[in-house]
């Protein structure tokens, strides 16, 4: 018997470009009376989109906003656009790194605004609400923006933003919060450590699936240059899959163990660096929604080095 893997594609995260961009000094998003206001309309429109798709509201989340206002910020500072950033990392790593646990989908918008005029500025809520409207008129096979926006499986957003007279980047950082670590896992590992996780199901209407283990190499760092030809990300594609205890704690029917011991709503499992190097190892924890389909619920990522 092979071990399970979530007949589930990968979500696809596309990265929309109005104009090229070039370094010049950034305002600072900090907490910003403006920059909050900016912020909570970006929820409410996100949130009145979705409504209008028969889809549940997002809460605002503060860790992801941070997340997404440091990664503006270097986008704008640096001069590039991209859903990497200059060490290289992607943006599930970055928020695992700031202490996130959930799984994470980022979209990014960036406009430029040019005048005759060197008074002039970019009317920055203008432009948020338009880039807003542009990402929901994609359509289908790009329309990846779109996608993640009215994806029904998101609980949570956090806004990132960063402006200057001239341009204005935007991160919509999308989270599914649907289990709960205890401990959280830890964020740093070496080769020769036994890593274990565990932790509950939140809401009694899902039920906990298994769990994937995905690698990747370090990330290394990039130029500005390379960065701005990057496009969208996934998730990594090396795998291993996890598979839970059956009923009466049999094994399968070829005689494998199961590796997650599940226990009504709670769960723990080992997490193998299976690919014995160092690398990215990312703990993706499965769920059934409630019509028995499997959602991602997590994408921890754990740096391991010998």
């Amino acid at each position: 018997m092979k071990k399970w893997i979530p007949n589930s594609r990968w979500i696809v995260l596309w990265i929309a470009l109005t104009v090229g961009c070039a370094p010049v000094l950034q305002k600072p998003a900090g907490i910003d009376p403006f920059v909050q206001s900016l912020k909570r309309e970006m929820v409410k429109q996100i949130n009145r989109d979705r409504a209008q798709h028969g889809l549940s509201p997002v809460a605002y989340d503060e860790l992801a906003a941070m997340a997404g206002d440091r990664h503006c910020r270097e986008m704008l500072s640096a001069g590039y656009v991209s859903h990497w950033d200059r060490s290289g990392a992607k943006p599930y790593y970055r928020y695992a790194q700031m202490g996130g646990d959930d799984f994470l989908a980022e979209n990014i918008s960036f406009s430029k605004f040019s005048s005759s005029d060197p008074t002039a500025h970019i009317n920055v809520r203008e432009t948020l609400l338009k880039n807003q409207k542009k990402m929901l008129a994609e359509q289908p096979p790009n329309d990846g923006h779109r996608r993640t926006i009215l994806n029904p499986h998101h609980t949570h957003v956090g806004i990132g933003l960063a402006f200057d007279p001239h341009r204005v980047v935007m991160a919509q950082e999308f989270l599914s919060r649907y289990v709960r670590f205890d401990p959280s896992p830890p964020r740093k590992a070496k080769l020769k450590d036994r890593v274990e996780v565990s932790g509950s199901v939140l809401d009694t209407g899902h039920k906990l699936r298994s769990i994937t283990v995905l690698y990747e190499p370090l990330p290394t760092p990039m130029s500005v240059k390379a960065l701005n030809k990057t496009d969208g990300y996934t998730l990594p594609e090396e795998r291993y899959d996890l598979l839970p205890n059956l009923d009466g704690d049999r094994n399968y029917e070829d005689g494998t163990k199961a590796d997650i011991i599940i226990q009504g709503r709670t769960f723990r499992s080992p997490i193998p660096f299976f690919k014995g190097e160092e690398g990215i190892y990312t703990v993706v924890v499965w769920i059934y929604d409630e019509e028995g389909r499997p959602v991602p619920a997590s994408n921890v990522s754990i740096r391991v080095t010998r």
